[in-house]
């Protein structure tokens, strides 16, 4: 099941968490990041605050994720 997302901070989690990023959308300057099989039990812990991830690590795939979407609104 394919799952979507705007939140950069949901999609850092879910990379660091495991979940592949089957791609990118871009509307204007914002990206949906878009995963496949991410459990509504997951979503659920995140929600409540419950998921835990390494802070150097966190940061890093926000700015990756940052950069992707800037790339992909420049070829634009």
């Amino acid at each position: 099941m394919e799952y979507k997302t705007s939140d950069i901070i949901l999609a850092a989690v879910l990379r660091l968490q495991g979940h592949a990023l089957e791609g990118i959308e871009c509307v204007g300057s914002k990206g949906t990041f878009i995963f496949a099989n991410v459990s509504s039990d997951f979503i659920t812990e995140y929600d409540l605050g419950q998921v835990l991830v390494e802070p150097v690590s966190f940061n890093n795939a926000i700015k990756q994720l940052t950069t992707s979407v800037r790339r992909m609104v420049n070829k634009s």
